[in-house]
C-alpha cells in the first residue's frame, strides 16, 4: 500500500510501551501506515507521495493536553495580559490604556498578575483599580484563576457591601469592615460570571485558542471547564463549525457551582463516552479546594508560610460523595479539582466508595492536579487504578512560592517518579491559561524540577524526557479511553503528529523549554507549519 506522506531521516519517538525509536514513518490518509527505517519507508512511496526530510529532528505523537481551559485561554486573549508586569503601577498603566479605548460602563478585564512577582509583594485592591477608572467595572484575575480583584464600580454592580456575608467556599477580603476588592475562590467565581463574555466573543476566543494550541503541537485537549452548561454548548458549536481543530474530551462541570452542572448532566441520561473522536463527553467534575499558588488549596497541615492557614474547601466529604457517587453509578468517569493533600485524600475516599458500586464500566476515575500527594495517597491511587493529572509546568512558574508555602512538602508535589515506580499512568496537563500552554515547558519542568529562578523543587521526583513525552501523549489518550486510536506512533492509529526543530533526546536538559514546534499534523493533514507562519 502506497503512502500519502512519508517522514524520513529523523528521530521518530513512538512513545509505545517498549520506548521504540525509529527513523521514518509512512502515513496513508488519516492513519499511520508503517514505522521503520528510511529505506523501508521509502518503499512505500509513489510519484504522488509527499516526502518530508526530518534531517535528524524529532517526530512525536501529537501532544494530548490532559487538563486545559480552552474558553478561558481564548477569552484571555481579548483581555489585558498582565503576566509580565512587575509592579502595581505598571498594571494600572496597562489597564488605563485599555480603559481609554473601552466605552463607559463596559468591563475592563485583565489577567495573569502574580502578587509574589510584584515589586510591592501584595495583591491589588479596589483603591488601586479605582485609579484606572470609576466609570468602568474592572476585574483583574490572578494567574491561578481562583482569585481576582475588582474596583468599586464592579462591587457596586454586584451589590456587594461590607455587610455581605462570605459565600460558601469563598472570601470577600476585608480591611476592618471595608471590602478591599480582593475576591477568593467562590467569591471570585461569582464575580467572573457577572463579567462574562458574549457568545460571539467566546467563539472568537476559542478559535484563537485552538490556533495557539496547534502552534504548540497539541492535537487533543481534555477541556477542564468554564462557566455553566453553556460552556459545553459553546465548545460543541465551535467544534462543529471548525473553529476548534483539536480532538476534544469535555469534563462535565463548571468553575462556579459545579455540583449543579454535574447533577444536570447525570439527570440528562447521558454519560461519559457520548460523542465521537472529535467531541466526546468526559468525566463529571467538581471542585474540592483552591489553588496551589494562591495559596488556597486544602492541606493536612498548615502552610509553612502561614501557620494559621491551611486553605479553602468548597465542600465536605459527605457533599463530595453526594455529588460524585450518583455519577459513577450512572456510568460516568468521575474526577475533581484536588490540589492539596487533604483534597486528594477526600477524592480518593469518594473513588474508593464508588468502586464498591460495580457499574460494569471501565471508569478510570481521575484526580485533576493531585498536587501534594505523599506516599500514603500514592498507594491509594494505585489501589483504585485511578489516574492523576499533574501539571509540572507549575513547578517552573510557581516553584519559588511552593518552597515558601509548603516547605518539605515540595518532595510530594506532582510526584511523577513515585507514580512511575508504582506503575501509575499519569497524564500531564498544562492547566493553561494558568500557566503556559507550551508542552515543552511541562516536559522541561518534569525532567529538571527547577523554578524559573533556578531553585530545585523536589528534584527526587524528576523523570526522563522519554517518560515525560509518554505522559504527554499516550497517557492522555489512556485517560480518555482512546489509547487504541491515538497517543503513540503505531500502524492504524490516527496520524496526529508533531515535528520539533531539533532532536529532543540529544538536547541538553536545561534547554528543553527552548525547543520549538516546527510542524503539527492532525488526522494526516499539516495544520501548522512554523516556516509558513513566520513568512506571514
Amino acid at each position: 500500500m502506497e503512502a500519502t506522506t512519508v517522514f524520513i531521516n529523523g528521530e521518530v519517538i513512538t512513545a509505545d510501551q517498549q520506548g521504540t525509536i525509529q527513523e521514518a514513518l509512512a502515513v496513508k490518509g488519516k492513519r499511520i501506515l508503517q514505522v521503520g527505517s528510511t529505506a523501508e519507508i521509502m518503499e512505500r512511496c509513489s510519484s504522488h507521495t509527499e516526502v518530508i526530510d526530518l534531517n535528524g529532528r524529532s517526530l512525536l505523537p501529537g501532544f494530548n493536553d490532559a487538563h486545559a481551559h480552552l474558553e478561558l485561554y481564548g477569552t484571555n486573549q481579548l483581555g489585558v495580559n498582565l503576566k509580565q508586569e512587575d509592579s502595581i503601577d505598571s498594571i494600572i498603566e496597562k489597564l488605563h490604556m485599555r480603559a481609554e479605548k473601552t466605552p463607559q460602563g463596559e468591563w475592563v478585564r485583565g489577567w495573569g498578575y502574580n502578587q509574589n512577582a510584584l515589586l510591592e509583594e501584595r495583591h491589588l485592591t479596589k483603591w488601586d483599580l479605582d485609579k484606572v477608572s470609576t466609570s468602568h467595572p474592572i476585574i483583574v484575575v490572578r494567574t491561578c484563576g481562583h482569585i481576582s480583584c475588582v474596583n468599586s464600580k464592579a462591587l457596586e454592580m454586584a451589590g456587594l457591601t461590607s455587610q455581605t456575608p462570605n459565600p460558601p467556599g469563598g472570601t470577600y477580603h476585608r480591611d476592618g469592615d471595608d471590602l478591599t476588592g480582593l475576591l477568593l475562590e467562590a467569591a471570585h467565581m461569582e464575580m467572573f460570571q457577572l463579567a462574562d463574555y458574549s457568545e460571539a466573543e467566546v467563539m472568537l476566543g476559542l478559535q484563537m485558542a485552538s490556533s495557539h494550541f496547534l502552534q504548540n503541537g497539541i492535537t487533543s485537549v481534555h477541556d477542564a471547564g468554564g462557566y455553566g452548561t453553556k460552556h459545553i454548548r459553546y465548545l460543541q458549536k465551535a467544534a462543529q463549525k471548525g473553529k476548534i481543530k483539536q480532538r476534544l474530551y469535555i469534563m462535565y462541570g463548571s468553575l462556579y457551582d459545579s455540583p449543579s452542572v454535574v447533577k444536570a448532566g447525570v439527570e440528562s441520561g447521558i454519560m461519559t463516552g457520548l460523542g465521537n473522536d472529535w467531541f466526546k463527553i468526559g468525566p463529571a467534575k467538581v471542585f474540592i479546594d483552591g489553588s496551589s499558588s494562591g495559596p488556597t488549596c486544602k492541606t493536612r497541615k498548615p502552610y509553612t508560610s502561614n501557620p494559621d492557614d491551611s486553605g479553602i474547601l468548597y465542600m465536605d466529604q459527605k457533599e463530595l460523595d453526594q455529588h460524585l457517587l450518583p455519577a459513577h453509578k450512572q456510568g460516568w468517569q468521575i474526577t475533581a479539582h484536588a490540589m492539596g493533600d487533604e483534597a486528594v485524600h477526600m477524592l480518593l475516599t469518594t473513588i474508593e466508595r464508588a468502586l464498591n458500586h460495580k457499574t460494569g464500566m471501565n471508569n478510570r476515575h481521575r484526580l485533576e492536579h493531585a498536587g501534594i500527594t505523599p506516599p500514603d495517597l500514592v498507594e491509594r491511587i494505585k489501589a483504585t487504578h485511578s489516574i492523576p493529572i499533574p501539571n509540572p509546568a507549575f513547578l517552573y512558574e510557581f516553584g519559588d512560592g511552593y518552597i515558601n508555602d509548603y516547605g518539605d512538602r515540595i518532595h510530594h508535589f506532582f510526584p511523577l517518579k513515585s507514580y512511575l515506580e508504582q506503575n501509575i499512568p499519569f497524564a500531564i496537563g498544562s492547566d493553561s491559561p494558568i500557566t503556559s500552554v507550551n508542552p515543552l515547558i511541562g516536559i522541561h519542568a518534569a525532567v529538571n524540577r527547577t523554578s524559573k529562578n533556578g531553585q530545585s523543587v523536589g528534584p527526587d521526583q524528576a523523570i526522563t524526557v522519554e517518560e515525560a513525552i509518554r505522559a504527554y501523549t499516550w497517557s492522555g489518550a489512556y485517560a480518555s479511553g482512546d489509547e487504541h486510536l491515538k497517543g503513540t506512533i503505531e500502524p492504524e492509529k490516527y496520524a496526529d503528529l508533531v515535528i520539533l526543530d531539533q532532536s529532543i533526546l540529544h538536547c541538553p536538559s536545561h534547554q528543553l523549554k527552548d525547543i520549538q514546534v516546527e510542524m503539527t499534523v492532525l488526522n494526516g493533514e499539516i495544520v501548522y507549519e512554523k516556516q509558513k507562519e513566520d513568512a506571514h
